[in-house]
């Protein structure tokens, strides 16, 4: 099958750096790992936020080794990449030494569906640009992140299968899959919630603002359907992108350590927790999200 762009969209690390500080890819289509870097708790210089710019805007997703940050001040170094934008369920609360940070348990888990691949924010026209997660506690075994570039899968379409998709629309809903009825038990919280985050139209095919690649802006936890089509045509073409959003050619795999980092572009970049943990396994992750 012929790609949309046969020469595929398969960024370099070669990003200028301070001295010590060593990038190396993850995978082709995803991820950067950074080591050597130790962030001051108080300023990130321009040229070191150039950089990481470009390297997300290309990369998609950075992780850091453990001691980059601490729990405490992570927030303060992400932050760099734009306004906090603060958003929580009744199952994220606020970590209890970063006020700007929310906790991901694996206590929640239940709640929380975080094992469907998503963007977050998804269910809002408005969803965040960035996304960072700190690792805060471990389990011993399991419990990593999966991690899928949608511009490489854009890359990879048929170049009059893409030309297609750039002419159709996507109704996504917080409840597609449940989201609202799950965490808000309350029917009186669950309806307010439907009210504050009503579903709404997307182009399906998008472009990403700085770099200016397109990408496959779906995902399986907030997608309902493709307007103005079948529902069974609707379900074949979007189980055709789930399928080429979770394949190995565009994804990476994260092995969490106590103290690392990942900082990704949530808007070309989807994720999902990998729940193969016990269930009496410690999971927190502390995460904050910016806006461009």
């Amino acid at each position: 099958m012929a790609s949309a762009n046969p020469s595929l969209h398969l960024a370099n690390d070669s990003i200028p750096a301070p001295a010590g500080v060593r990038v190396k890819a993850i995978k082709p289509a995803v991820g950067s790992y950074i080591s050597g870097y130790r962030f001051d708790g108080n300023t990130v210089s321009d040229d070191f936020r150039a950089s990481m710019r470009e390297l997300l805007h290309t990369r998609g997703l950075v992780v850091f080794e453990p001691g980059t940050v601490t729990a405490e001040n992570f927030t303060r170094f992400a932050g760099f990449l734009g306004e906090f934008f603060n958003y929580a369920g009744p199952h994220t609360p606020r970590a209890p030494e970063n006020p700007d940070a929310t906790m991901i348990s694996a206590s929640k888990d239940a709640h929380l569906r975080n094992h469907v691949w998503h963007a977050d924010g998804g269910f809002r026209a408005d969803a965040p640009a960035f996304t960072a997660l700190f690792g805060k506690q471990i389990p011993d075994s399991g419990g990593d992140t999966m991690f899928a570039n949608a511009a490489h899968v854009y890359d990879m379409l048929d170049p009059l299968f893409a030309q297609y998709l750039e002419t159709l629309k996507v109704v996504q809903s917080p409840d597609a899959t449940g989201h609202i009825t799950d965490r808000y038990l309350d029917p009186e919280e669950a309806a307010q919630a439907r009210l504050r985050m009503p579903p709404f139209e997307m182009p399906l095919i998008r472009v990403h603002p700085v770099s200016g690649r397109k990408w496959v802006a779906i995902n399986e936890s907030y997608v309902c359907y493709i307007k103005g089509v079948g529902r069974i045509h609707s379900q074949n073409i979007l189980g055709i992108l789930f399928d080429m959003i979770k394949s190995p050619e565009a994804t990476c795999r994260v092995e969490w350590e106590q103290g690392a980092l990942a900082v990704w572009d949530n808007r070309v970049v989807q994720h999902r927790a990998i729940k193969d943990y016990t269930s009496n396994a410690t999971r927190i992750l502390y995460r904050c999200t910016m806006t461009a």
